[in-house]
């Protein structure tokens, strides 16, 4: 009996201890997201898909498609997935019926027509897409810079020079989102954990709160872990989705803000 009560008073005296961890959690995921929310922005994108096939070239119809994006520069430049916004990403040697024809795609583009950034505080802005990487699926959207003057927009970024470096499996992560415009895209939180991470020529964390495209995940400090994209394999995308290290978008965000003319 006194060995009873003695695991009885043991065990309540660990409730408060693992209470407390449970309420630190939340309220550093809490501070994250107040503190990167106005980062996270929605991007709808309008584009004409163009092909060359064996036969004719398939009808140009306008496709539009909406994701999130992450500011990541003072000048308001976007990071996006990819495939998110272009639908030519794996069509090369597919096949297609026009007419009463099967067609084997040759070549695929997606020629952008429209984009549109919102910033959930009823600012929305038109943007360009000023470099892409397939392979890693990256896209890069500038904003209007004379219209973003005009309103006198001050972009809410996020240092990707401050990532994280010794994310590793089981840490617990802090991955920020919107939610769909039934929500009228509010800022949302989710705390998970990375389950594995992936070391080729890219990093890649796997992770329980990376669930969609331009998810960005976060150590539980704040640090940038990375972004939310697909993986493309063979040039063709997966399904399976990796946060990309935030440290590799970073250098590829670079590489984009080099190419913008002095006028932009």
């Amino acid at each position: 009996m006194n060995r009873l009560i003695s695991t009885f008073v043991a065990l309540l005296a660990l409730t408060p201890a693992l209470s407390f961890g449970q309420a630190k959690t939340e309220d550093q995921a809490r501070k994250i997201l107040d503190q990167h929310k106005g980062a996270i922005v929605v991007v709808t994108a309008k584009g004409k898909l163009i092909t060359t096939t064996t036969d004719k070239p398939l009808p140009q119809n306008e496709q539009q498609r909406r994701t999130l994006g992450v500011t990541i520069a003072a000048n308001g430049l976007v990071m996006v997935s990819n495939v998110a916004i272009d639908a030519s990403v794996g069509l090369v040697n597919q096949q297609a019926r026009m007419e009463d024809k099967v067609v084997t795609i040759q070549t695929a583009k997606t020629e952008f027509t429209e984009v549109e950034i919102s910033y959930g505080d009823s600012t929305v802005l038109t943007g360009k897409v000023i470099r892409q990487d397939m392979e890693a699926d990256v896209a890069f959207i500038l904003p209007d810079q004379v219209k973003a003057n005009a309103v006198d927009k001050k972009f809410d970024m996020l240092d990707l020079s401050k990532f994280a470096t010794d994310a590793q499996p089981a840490d617990q992560v802090v991955g920020l989102s919107r939610s769909s415009a039934i929500y009228t895209y509010m800022p949302t939180v989710m705390v998970g954990r990375i389950t594995g991470v992936f070391k080729q020529d890219r990093v890649f964390y796997v992770t329980t709160a990376g669930t969609g495209q331009g998810i960005v995940v976060f150590n539980m400090n704040g640090d940038p872990i990375g972004v939310t994209v697909v993986r493309i394999v063979d040039g063709k995308p997966s399904g399976v989705l990796g946060t990309l290290a935030a440290g590799t978008i970073q250098v590829m965000a670079n590489l984009a803000l080099e190419s913008i003319p002095a006028a932009e």
